[in-house]
């Protein structure tokens, strides 16, 4: 589940800072509402705030979110393990045929 959350905020990360190295983007960065970071970081803070106590107020809610986390974990380390397998698969060659480096015995 962690994973998840930290592979969207990376993801979110890279889409807002790829207009800045794109040239041609600048006449739409141009046209967008100015971005206050001042409201923006306390506006994130209030959201959090409130979602910390969502489980106070409703705590089937957060039963429910964890259970969906969990299911949702488990499908990607399935996932996971189907795409190394099919990698493995295509890529993963005859290891009789692989040279190591080695020495010879001089004596």
């Amino acid at each position: 589940m962690w994973f998840l959350i930290k592979g969207s905020f990376w993801f979110s990360l890279v889409l807002i800072t790829l207009p800045f190295l794109d040239t041609g983007s600048q006449e739409a960065l141009d046209k967008a509402p100015p971005l206050e970071v001042g409201q923006s970081v306390a506006a994130a803070v209030a959201a959090f705030e409130d979602i910390k106590q969502i489980c106070v107020r409703n705590p089937d809610v957060c039963e429910t979110g964890s259970e969906t986390f969990a299911a949702l974990g488990i499908r990607a380390k399935e996932g996971a393990r189907i795409a190394y397998q099919f990698l493995d698969d295509k890529f993963a060659g005859d290891d009789a045929e692989i040279v190591t480096g080695s020495l010879q015995d001089v004596n």
